[in-house]
């Protein structure tokens, strides 16, 4: 083979190859390039979605709170009035002018229907819409238990009405007291548990 013809010929394979690798190259990094801005966008969706999720858990435990403590806060009406009624029959003595008994009783009574014209099952419903489950049986079971603290305040003041009152009347007032603010303390302590930071939509 002649000289020239085998500089030509390896001049157009040397040229051949060069093309090739070239193109090779070209493409190996337009896959590499387009395999970053995939791993880019799914990194950037992830993030996106998590941000999304994150904002709907801050927005789900406000409005949680907000529902609980409106709840709480009406219940707490309810206890304290039906406290303060108690504290009021509680310092009727058979003894007591009957003015002064009188307006004990007077105020008692007035206590006891403010307590029963509070509503609390309009709360108690948004307590139940807002979830979770256990919210709702804490919230049921915190205005169920003011129910016998009511009916011992109201006992209490018939009692006094017909000055048939005896020793018992406050023991069970007492009892029923305690029995809903324990009732009350729960749901406050499942609140707490229930719009920790780390809640998830149950």
């Amino acid at each position: 083979m002649d000289a020239g013809l085998a500089g030509l010929l390896g001049g157009v394979i040397g040229a051949a190859v060069g093309a090739v690798g070239a193109t090779a190259s070209a493409w190996i990094t337009g896959r590499k390039a387009e395999k970053q801005a995939e791993i880019q966008s799914e990194t950037q969706l992830r993030q996106a979605l998590l941000q999304i999720d994150a904002e709907r858990t801050r927005a789900l435990r406000e409005s949680r709170k907000s529902a609980y403590l409106a709840f709480a806060e009406g219940c707490h009406l309810v206890y304290g009035t039906l406290s303060e009624a108690g504290i009021k029959l509680g310092g009727i003595a058979a003894s007591d002018p009957s003015e002064e008994r009188e307006e004990r009783r007077l105020t008692a009574r007035c206590l006891c229907s403010e307590a029963l014209n509070r509503r609390l099952d309009r709360l108690q419903h948004i307590v139940f819409m807002e979830g979770p489950s256990e919210m709702g049986r804490a919230a049921q079971a915190a205005t169920g238990a003011l129910v016998p603290f009511f009916g011992a305040v109201i006992d209490w003041l018939h009692a006094v009405d017909n000055e048939s009152e005896t020793p018992q009347h406050g023991a069970e007032q007492d009892r029923a007291h305690g029995e809903a603010y324990g009732k009350l303390l729960e749901f406050l302590y499942a609140a707490s548990d229930a719009t920790l930071p780390d809640i998830r939509d149950r």
